[in-house]
């Protein structure tokens, strides 16, 4: 029986089929293959470059944005720190806050020069300072907040001023009904006594 591969002429000699050309023809797809593969991986790495190089640009561009926006916040509390320093009893500098009331104030945290706690608010119009064991601190305006509704929850104790008056506020919010509402509280700085409540819209 003959062999599937091949077949005899007239004369009885075996004859090659066309088999033997299409294992020519896939011996020569190889390397086309080859070709694409290496074209697809340098293709990937070009991207894989670019877009390195996209995400490296944004983020300096990002970077260099927040430092010329938080430049000029340091140099807001330089400022302030530098005036309180000049018309007040404030020695030793601490931390500075940013309050948003009747009008914008830095408010500085910090000692007099024998130690004694100093908080100083600075704006554009003058200073004033407290002496800050002369008034409730921030932990019994917490512990008060807490007994009012231990279900609300407290973002933010700064001292600032309201209506003329030196004021502990006190941003924080609940959970009601319809949503979340955010609120501000105002205390008497010096005594903790209760004066206001500025209710925002639900979120």
């Amino acid at each position: 029986m003959p062999d599937a591969g091949r077949r005899e002429d007239q004369a009885g000699i075996p004859k090659l089929l066309p088999v033997a050309g299409r294992l020519r023809s896939g011996r020569g797809e190889a390397p086309q293959l080859e070709r694409r593969r290496r074209r697809a991986t340098v293709t990937w790495r070009r991207w894989t470059v670019l877009g390195l190089f996209i995400a490296a640009t944004l983020i300096v561009v990002l970077a260099r944005f927040y430092a010329s926006v938080q430049g000029e916040h340091w140099r807001d509390d330089a400022q302030a720190v530098n005036t309180a320093y000049e018309k007040s009893i404030l020695a030793k500098a601490e931390r500075v806050e940013s309050f948003y009331g009747d009008e914008p104030m830095h408010v500085v945290f910090g000692s007099d020069k024998i130690g004694q706690p100093v908080i100083v608010w600075v704006t554009a119009n003058g200073i004033h300072t407290e002496m800050a064991d002369e008034a409730v601190n921030e932990q019994q305006i917490r512990e008060k907040m807490a007994a009012k509704d231990p279900a609300l929850e407290v973002l933010r104790v700064l001292p600032g001023e309201l209506g003329g008056n030196y004021v502990w506020e006190v941003f924080y919010k609940k959970k009601e009904a319809a949503g979340v509402r955010y609120f501000y509280d105002y205390y008497g700085f010096k005594d903790g006594a209760y004066l206001d409540t500025y209710r925002l819209s639900l979120q």
